[in-house]
């Protein structure tokens, strides 16, 4: 997500930091270039007005000039323009037990999964105890789907699909009261916004569960027709504010950028990935620190704590020692494939976004599991002294392994690398990288 406008915003601030002083055709060309950015990334044409506008008001005075750095000074003002778009954090309000949160959209923008994923980061993050209930009564399979979802990660859950209309919802607040929880997630079918008799269900299931929060899940790579749609739910049932899916893929980004400001609603949450606890709040200003190339290494370090385990300690203490064997490069690639999608990871370290092109992460995965073989294969003194692994040593682990001599080339060549990475690391630090990734 983003990494259309970063790579734009990134090279045009490389360029304009090179110059010094700014005059105004600078300034007016910069922002030129900033416009063409956010319209190609499908940012609303008004928001981009609104926001041009304004950052030039800001900078065509005194402070520019007096500014040591004029380039930093003009992104300055944008960053603080872009997090003024998107508005202050907010967060779904629960304030008592029998309150029922509501999810609606389009079929297919994940609102199941993003059910227990909301599941999952109330019971983690706020200690609340949440029941599971699914009223999509035309697909049998998203309820089991949610079901299935929640008992695996143990949630309560309504399990009698029998039930179908409104006279279901009735015992909702009871039966989940009986459990002990804290709150209600409903996940409602998914419909088009322009279909008028699914539109009008959703609103007598809304007036008969009376949510304190009603949510719509939005699909990130749906582009300009996410606003469309956005404004259609909330002319036809109405909603709260929104939960974005699918932010790790490629989608330019400019809809979310846009929706509190055409919408006037917030964004609570974001999905980042598969598993059930990719959800992060959305907040604005380290959405355009990773926009802007600046990082989020705050963020970075919510995550690490999140995902760090006893063995990645001590696996970091004999680093720090300067060992590094094939036991520590398994436990390294364990730790990465737990902190989500690498590429993500890259926009959170300032200055990495643009480096990322250059690292390979799309198959890890399928080497982790292709590697762990190999590793599994070894003897104990192959995988303490990798430099004793000549060929007649890789074509035995090979066979052992069910792989091929050149999977094992392959993990030994990658070893190497995570080896001299972590020399450069503890010798030249993130700079370091920088340069050996360049």
């Amino acid at each position: 997500m983003f990494e259309f406008i970063q790579e734009k915003i990134t090279k045009l601030f490389d360029k304009l930091s090179k110059r010094g002083l700014l005059s105004e055709q600078d300034i007016d060309d910069a922002l030129k270039d900033v416009r063409i950015a956010l319209l190609e990334a499908d940012v609303h044409y008004r928001v981009v007005k609104e926001l041009l506008e304004s950052v030039k008001q800001k900078v065509m005075g005194e402070e520019l000039s007096k500014s040591i750095n004029p380039s930093q000074y003009l992104l300055r003002v944008l960053k603080t323009e872009l997090i003024g778009i998107m508005g202050a954090p907010a967060a779904v309000k629960i304030s008592g037990t029998g309150d029922i949160v509501m999810l609606l959209g389009l079929q297919g923008t994940g609102k199941t999964t993003t059910a227990v994923k909301l599941a999952k980061y109330m019971r983690d993050k706020r200690g609340l105890k949440p029941y599971l209930v699914s009223i999509d009564f035309t697909r049998p399979a998203a309820q089991e789907q949610l079901i299935t979802l929640a008992k695996a990660h143990g949630f309560p859950v309504n399990e009698d699909v029998s039930a179908k209309g409104i006279g279901a919802l009735d015992d909702i607040r009871l039966v989940s009261a009986r459990q002990g929880c804290d709150f209600i997630i409903v996940d409602t079918a998914g419909r088009l916004h322009i279909d008028t008799d699914l539109v009008n269900e959703l609103k007598q299931v809304k007036h008969a569960l009376h949510p304190a929060q009603t949510i719509l899940v939005i699909d990130s790579m749906m582009g300009h027709d996410v606003l469309k749609m956005a404004e259609g739910f909330q002319q036809g049932v109405g909603y709260d504010g929104a939960i974005f899916t699918k932010f790790e893929g490629d989608s330019r980004g400019g809809a979310v950028l846009s929706f509190r400001k055409i919408i006037n609603k917030p964004i609570y949450y974001v999905g980042v990935g598969e598993a059930v606890s990719a959800l992060e709040p959305f907040e604005p200003e380290r959405m355009v620190a990773r926009i802007v190339g600046s990082g989020d290494v705050e963020g970075l370090v919510e995550k690490m704590s999140e995902v760090v385990t006893g063995e990645d300690v001590r696996h970091a203490q004999r680093l720090a020692k300067g060992k590094f064997t094939f036991p520590d490069f398994i436990q390294q690639l364990k730790m990465m494939k737990r902190l989500g999608p690498v590429e993500s990871l890259f926009d959170m370290v300032p200055g990495f976004g643009k480096l990322k092109k250059n690292v390979r992460t799309d198959t890890l995965k399928q080497d982790m599991k292709v590697y762990e073989a190999i590793i599994s294969s070894m003897t104990d003194q192959e995988r303490r002294n990798p430099d004793i692994l000549n060929g007649k040593r890789r074509q035995r682990i090979a066979q052992g392994s069910g792989t091929k001599p050149e999977d094992v080339n392959r993990l030994i060549k990658r070893f190497y690398e995570s080896q001299r990475m972590m020399d450069i690391l503890q010798k030249g630090g993130i700079k370091g990288i920088q340069r050996f990734l360049q």
